[in-house]
């Protein structure tokens, strides 16, 4: 995979000049990855130590402990970063980055001090079709060994780089694929079920759907009716209350808003008694005139994480993959029978 910049793209300015005028040295990288910038900005968002980790190919990772792994999936809590935030780096104990620009999905900018030196790294999202070209510009002032930071500094640089070009493009082709049902395949750091597919309908109208607490029995395996619905839903921290299992053996559960970005995103901690409570994340986003859907299950507590395993999983994926279709069916307002 390519990380080399074009000419354009070399004498392109990006932002972050400001921070360090008539840097000595300049690193330059550009690669492509097949999804929008809307979808490839929260996985720079929640970059770094401590937080999303470094993403580098699964060959890599395979024989890296699992606490140095970068992670596979985003995690909403990693999101929320701000304009002088400052996160750790791995540059040495103390080394960080501060985030000193943004502008959603296009640019983000991190600044830092090491000892003497003065650097920003730029990094620039622009639209490639229906993908994203991604650059990254390092700019380092106050190096007092400029030929050895241009060779050794940019050797290592480039290493990197193409490991996250890698690493990055796993991530974002996990869950796409053609039309239909799909298993993906589970993240390294925790056990899930993962299934996606293609809905003939635009993301709002599969939302319309998702929000109408009411319906929830109508698509989810396994809920069989609906005992109350708060007003709030499906806002974050709104209930649901269902029953499971056929009359007259019904056992009562609920499930919780956790994150709720409509048309976009939806998180829910649902309980399923007897198996205890699985963490339900439905991430939409727009495909070729539809939405592609992707939902994700993942036991947190009970029996059902105690037992978690291969065998559970494929259980999981084959009943979820039924539920995308009932779900598919509803949005589609289908007339006819469908898949």
């Amino acid at each position: 995979m390519s990380i080399r910049p074009t000419a354009a793209e070399r004498a392109a300015v990006l932002p972050g000049v400001d921070v360090v005028p008539g840097a000595e040295v300049v690193m330059d990288t550009a690669f492509s990855l097949p999804a929008p910038p809307a979808d490839v900005w929260p996985w720079f968002v929640q970059l770094g130590k401590r937080r999303g980790g470094y993403y580098l190919p699964r060959w890599f990772e395979a024989v890296t402990p699992p606490s140095r792994r970068g992670r596979r999936h985003l995690d909403p809590a990693l999101l929320d970063l701000r304009v002088g935030d400052t996160i750790p780096d791995w540059g040495g104990r103390e080394a960080t980055f501060t985030a000193h620009e943004m502008s959603p999905p296009h640019a983000l900018v991190h600044i830092s001090t090491r000892d003497h030196v003065r650097l920003s790294w730029a990094i620039a999202l622009r639209p490639e079709g229906t993908g994203t070209r991604v650059q990254l510009r390092l700019r380092l002032g106050g190096v007092r060994h400029r030929t050895l930071a241009r060779v050794l500094g940019g050797a290592a640089d480039r290493l990197t780089v193409a490991g996250l070009a890698v690493g990055l493009r796993e991530r974002l082709t996990s869950a796409s694929g053609a039309a239909g049902a799909e298993r993906v395949r589970p993240r390294e750091d925790g056990r899930m079920a993962t299934v996606s597919r293609h809905v003939a309908a635009p993301p709002t109208a599969v939302w319309d759907v998702l929000a109408d607490g009411w319906s929830y029995s109508n698509w989810v395996v396994g809920a069989s009716h609906m005992r109350a619905v708060e007003e709030a839903w499906p806002a974050a921290g709104a209930k649901l209350h269902h029953s499971q299992g056929t009359w007259p053996v019904t056992l009562d559960d609920e499930a919780v808003v956790e994150v709720s970005k409509p048309a976009s995103r939806l998180v829910l901690l649902a309980k399923g008694r007897p198996f205890g409570a699985a963490r339900v994340e439905l991430d939409l986003r727009s495909e070729d005139g539809g939405t592609r859907v992707t939902m994700t299950e993942a036991p947190v507590s009970g029996p059902g994480k105690i037992l978690d395993n291969p065998l559970a999983d494929a259980v999981l994926a084959r009943r979820n993959t039924e539920a995308l279709s009932r779900l598919a069916a509803m949005a589609e307002r289908r007339t006819t029978p469908g898949d």
